[in-house]
C-alpha cells in the first residue's frame, strides 16, 4: 500500500526515516523529567493514593473526595503505576504512548482521506512538530489523553465511511471512553465536525450506516457507568458536575465566569501551531481573497446559504475543516478560557494543513513559506546566549543547524530546514532548559529526604505551603496536612519529640511566632523554588531569578527542653 517511498531510491528512503525519528524522538525525551505542578503532579498524587490504598473507584486528593476530572487517566496511570512501580517515569508513559499511537491515527486517517502516502505523512510531521503537541506531553495533563481519543474517535469513523461499517461501533466505544476522560466533550466535537459534515452535505445515507441504534447506547453505557459510581460518593450532585456542569457549565455559569477575549484561543492556536502557521495563514489568505475577487465581499454569505440550499457540497466532506475551524470559532465563546483547550484541534489543523503544504510542494512553489520558521529559529538562538539563559547545547545546536543547511542539496530542502530547526530547539529545551526549571521544583529531593527521616509517617505538616504543590506529596509518598490547629499538633509533638514541617522561609518567623516558645525549629534543607509550569521571561535572566524565586524549607520542629531539669517542655 505504500510501495511509493521505496520508489524514490536510497535517499529518499533515509529522509524519512530521518524525519521520523526526529518528530518521535522529543516525545520520547521528556519520559525521565519529574512530575511538574500543578496539575501533572495533582494526577500523580491521586493514583498514588489510589494505589496506595487500593481504592480504584472513588478518587482521592490529598485524602479528601475529588470531583474536577472523570477517571479514565487515573485508571491508565494506575496500570502503569501496579505494573512498573510508582514513579515520574511510568506516571509519564502512559501519556507518551498514547500521543505515538495517535501519531498512527493521524496518517491513517489522512491516508484514508486523500490516498497519499506524502500527505499522510506530512499530516504526523506537522501535528509531531507542533510546539502544542510538546507542551501538552512535557506536562501531561488530562487532554494529552482526550486529544488522543478524538484522533481514535475519526480514525474509526473513517474506517466506517471507507473499509466497513463495523468500524462505527468503535468510534462509539472511543467516544464513550472519550466521555470518561474529560467530559461530553468527547461527543461534542465529532457532532461539530461529523454531525455538521452529515447535516450540511444532507447524506442520510451515511446517518443510517453509522448504526446509531446500538452505537448511542453503546457510547453512553461509558458515562452512565461512571454516573452511577459519582452518585455513590457525592449524591446527585456528581452526575450533576461531570455531565453539566464541568463542562456545558463553562459557557454560561458564574463560577467560570472571566472576560471573554474572543482572540483568546486564535492567538493561542498561533502559538501552539507556530512551525507550520504562515503555510497556512497564506493559504487561507489567498483562497479569501480569490472568493471576494469572485463574488465580492458582501455577497459570500449570501453565495454560501445558496450553495447549501442547492446542496452543492454534496460531494464534499467537511469533517476536518469543521472540526477545525467551526470548533475554534464555537470555544472562542466560551467563558472560562485555558490554553489547553485548543490542543484538541491540533489534530485536525495538522490534516488540513498538510494538504496545503502538498500542494505547495507539489507545484514546487512558495517554498520559502517554510524557511520562516527556520530563519525564527535561528534568530532565537542567536538572542539566547549562554551567559544569559543557560541554554547550554545553544552553540552546538546553532552550528548543527547551520552545517545542515550547507550539507542538504535535495528534496524540498526548505521543508525539511523547518522541521528540523524545530526538532533541534526541542532538544535545546529538554537537554537545558527543563532540567534547569525543574532544579527550582525541588519536590523529588524534598521528599526523598522525609522518607529517609521519617520513614514510617503518613503525612508531611505543612505551613502556608499552597495546596497545589502536590509533586511534594508525591515524591514524600504521604499526604500534606497544614498546620492549622496548633494543639492538635502539640498532643502529636508530645507523642513523637518531633516532626518536619514544609514551609516557605517567607513565613518561617510566621510558623515561630504561631507555635510558640513550646518549640524549637531546625532548618535541615533550603531549596530555591519556582513555578515550573508557567516561567516567566525574566526567570531566566540571572541577576532577576533571585527576585522571583522563592525558598522552600524543611523544618524539624521539636520540643523545647527545660535546661534546668533536663526535662521536655509539655503543653
Amino acid at each position: 500500500m505504500y510501495a511509493s517511498i521505496w520508489s524514490g531510491g536510497l535517499m529518499k528512503r533515509i529522509l524519512y526515516f530521518l524525519v521520523l525519528i526526529a518528530s518521535i524522538a522529543p516525545i520520547l525525551f521528556t519520559l525521565p523529567f519529574d512530575v511538574i505542578d500543578i496539575d501533572s503532579a495533582q494526577y500523580a498524587e491521586i493514583v498514588r493514593e489510589m494505589v496506595t490504598n487500593n481504592e480504584y473507584f472513588f478518587l482521592r486528593d490529598n485524602g479528601k473526595q475529588y470531583l474536577d476530572k472523570p477517571i479514565l487517566t487515573f485508571w491508565s496511570i494506575a496500570v502503569f503505576f501496579k505494573l512498573f512501580g510508582i514513579s515520574n517515569y511510568t506516571f509519564r508513559l502512559p501519556a507518551i504512548l498514547i500521543t505515538l499511537l495517535s501519531f498512527y491515527s493521524i496518517f491513517r486517517i489522512t491516508y484514508l482521506i486523500s490516498n497519499n502516502f506524502r500527505r499522510s505523512f506530512l499530516a504526523f510531521v506537522i501535528y509531531a512538530t507542533c510546539p502544542g503537541l510538546f507542551a501538552m506531553v512535557v506536562d501531561p495533563k488530562i487532554d494529552v489523553y482526550l486529544t488522543a481519543y478524538l484522533l481514535f474517535i475519526h480514525h474509526a469513523y473513517y474506517l466506517g465511511v471507507k473499509k466497513n461499517s463495523r468500524w462505527f461501533y468503535l468510534m462509539y466505544v472511543f467516544i464513550g471512553l472519550g466521555f470518561i476522560t474529560k467530559g461530553p466533550i468527547s461527543l461534542v466535537i465529532p457532532a461539530i465536525s461529523i454531525g455538521g459534515d452529515i447535516l450540511i452535505r444532507r447524506d442520510w445515507t451515511l446517518l443510517k450506516n453509522m448504526r446509531l441504534i446500538v452505537g448511542i447506547p453503546l457510547l453512553l453505557l461509558f458515562p452512565a457507568i461512571w454516573s452511577y459510581i459519582l452518585f455513590q460518593d457525592f449524591s446527585w450532585y456528581g452526575p450533576h458536575f461531570f455531565l453539566w456542569i464541568q463542562s456545558f457549565g463553562r459557557f454560561y455559569r458564574k463560577m467560570y465566569d472571566q472576560k471573554v477575549d474572543p482572540f483568546y484561543f486564535i492567538l493561542n492556536f498561533a502559538w501552539a501551531f507556530s512551525t507550520f502557521l504562515i503555510p497556512l495563514i497564506f493559504y487561507l489568505v489567498s483562497v479569501l481573497k480569490n472568493e471576494i475577487k469572485k463574488n465580492g465581499f458582501r455577497n459570500q454569505f449570501k453565495m454560501l446559504m445558496e450553495k447549501i440550499k442547492l446542496n452543492q457540497f454534496e460531494s464534499q466532506y467537511f469533517v476536518i475543516p469543521f472540526w477545525f475551524f467551526l470548533f475554534l470559532g464555537l470555544i472562542s465563546f466560551s467563558r472560562y478560557q485555558l490554553p489547553q483547550y485548543i490542543y484538541w484541534l491540533l489534530p485536525a489543523a495538522a490534516i488540513f494543513t498538510s494538504g496545503v503544504v502538498e500542494k505547495y510542494i507539489e507545484n514546487n512553489q512558495k517554498n520559502y513559506l517554510f524557511l520562516l520558521p527556520y530563519l525564527a529559529t535561528i534568530v532565537f538562538l542567536l538572542l539566547t546566549p549562554f551567559s544569559v539563559i543557560e541554554f547550554k547545547w545553544t552553540p552546538l545546536i546553532l552550528l548543527f543547524i547551520i552545517s545542515f543547511t550547507f550539507l542538504l542539496k535535495n528534496y524540498r530542502p526548505t521543508l525539511l530546514l523547518s522541521i528540523f530547526a524545530t526538532v533541534l530547539i526541542y532538544f535545546n529545551i529538554e537537554c537545558s532548559l527543563y532540567p534547569f526549571l525543574l532544579s527550582y521544583q525541588p519536590a523529588s529531593q524534598v521528599g526523598n529526604r522525609i522518607i529517609a527521616l521519617e520513614p514510617s509517617k503518613k503525612e508531611i505538616f505543612t505551613y502556608k505551603l499552597p495546596s497545589s504543590k502536590r509533586s511534594y506529596s508525591f515524591y514524600s509518598k504521604r499526604l500534606m496536612k497544614p498546620l492549622f490547629d496548633k494543639m492538635k499538633f502539640y498532643k502529636i509533638i508530645n507523642i513523637e519529640d518531633s516532626r518536619l514541617v514544609l514551609v516557605p522561609a517567607d513565613y518561617l518567623e510566621d510558623m515561630k511566632n504561631f507555635l510558640g516558645d513550646q518549640m524549637t525549629f531546625e532548618v535541615l534543607e533550603s531549596h530555591p523554588s519556582y513555578k515550573v509550569a508557567t516561567p516567566k521571561i525574566n526567570f531566566f535572566f540571572q541577576k532577576e531569578r533571585s527576585l522571583i524565586t522563592k525558598d522552600i524549607l524543611l523544618v524539624r520542629v521539636r520540643k523545647k527542653m527545660d535546661l534546668r531539669s533536663g526535662m521536655y517542655i509539655s503543653k
